[in-house]
């Protein structure tokens, strides 16, 4: 191979590496809202997507979410309020509290003020001391601050893009619109390189981490309820300890041997009380290929052998359930 084919190919390489999302840590927590009825939960999740701990509320409606500087508010439609949540515990304080407005959707930071999006776009000081209110034209259920642009998902199922350098005025910035990865997508979050969002449904959908042309690169099942809040990680400020978080909840899918595997594994699952269990596996389009379990099972540690012979090698997801608890772990069948 001449010197000339040789620099090519490494300028190739070295391009892709430095276009290729930054991979996401094994520390890192995924936090997911969800709502069924009048229940809330704020769930806390590995990068597998299993759950490691949960939060339930009563009569609350968590939505869309922010970080800063490690620290998570969370938006509540029916007060309508921003919390500054705790992930570890659950712990609320209020942070903004706006009794004028009906609905709160989502909250983002650019770094000197908070937005919460309504119908309208509303701003509000570090204190949380309301600082003036911006006019859409559609209905606004999700923002995120880039860094240099503010991002909004509304009904039209687009997420655009907006100067506010003239606030209280707000300038489209043309040629940037694009669809999210769903049209069921609520919420929306930037993590410094990626947009979140995750779907909202009568069913557990999915959680999307993607790109600025709406283009997944990373994607997890939500783990219960119907989902609204976007996704978003949080490094080691989560605070939970998944050894102590697993020993409390002692439900889920203890671990699947070997991983990768091909074409037998055995998944380990745990119960804390005797129930109807269903263990099911799902392609990564979100289609079930197969049920493995679906009987009453007593309490305790179950280990379930599977043979996915006659599958195409791929990222595979096992969910399982029993009663108001699901978890789920991603699986690699590798021929």
């Amino acid at each position: 191979m001449s010197d000339r084919k040789r620099l090519i190919i490494w300028v190739t390489i070295l391009t892709v590496a430095a276009a290729a999302p930054t991979a996401l840590h094994a520390a890192d927590r995924l936090i997911f809202t969800a709502n069924q009825e009048f229940l809330s939960r704020i769930y806390v999740m590995d990068m597998d997507g299993n759950v490691v701990d949960y939060h339930q509320y009563d009569f609350y409606r968590w939505v869309g979410m922010e970080v800063v500087d490690g620290e998570l508010y969370v938006a509540e439609a029916f007060a309508p309020r921003v919390y500054k949540v705790n992930p570890a515990t659950g712990d609320l304080d209020v942070f903004i509290d706006d009794w004028s407005l009906f609905y709160f959707y989502d909250v983002a930071f650019d770094g000197t003020y908070f937005y919460v999006d309504e119908w309208d776009l509303n701003r509000y000081d570090i204190n949380g001391d309301y600082a003036g209110t911006a006019s859409f034209d559609e209905n606004v259920l999700g923002c995120a601050w880039d860094g240099t642009y503010f991002w909004t998902l509304d009904d039209t199922n687009l997420i655009k893009c907006w100067d506010l350098s003239s606030w209280p005025t707000v300038t489209a910035v043309p040629d940037n619109d694009f669809t999210p990865p769903s049209p069921n997508c609520r919420g929306l979050y930037f993590d410094g390189e990626l947009f979140w969002s995750a779907e909202s449904g009568d069913s557990p959908g999915w959680i999307y981490r993607f790109t600025h042309d709406g283009k997944p690169v990373d994607q997890w099942p939500e783990p219960a309820f119907s989902g609204w809040g976007a996704a978003l990680v949080v490094d080691e400020a989560s605070g939970i300890d998944p050894a102590r978080a697993a020993s409390e909840i002692r439900f889920g899918i203890e671990s699947i041997y070997p991983n990768p595997f091909n074409p037998n594994t055995t998944l380990t699952i745990v119960l804390p009380e005797p129930d109807t269990a269903t263990l099911s596996i799902y392609d990564a389009l979100g289609k079930r290929i197969a049920t493995i379990l679906s009987a009453p099972m007593e309490a305790g540690t179950h280990a379930l052998p599977w043979n996915a012979e006659g599958l195409a090698s791929g990222v595979y997801w096992a969910r399982l359930e029993s009663g108001n608890l699901h978890a789920t772990r991603k699986m690699v069948l590798l021929k």
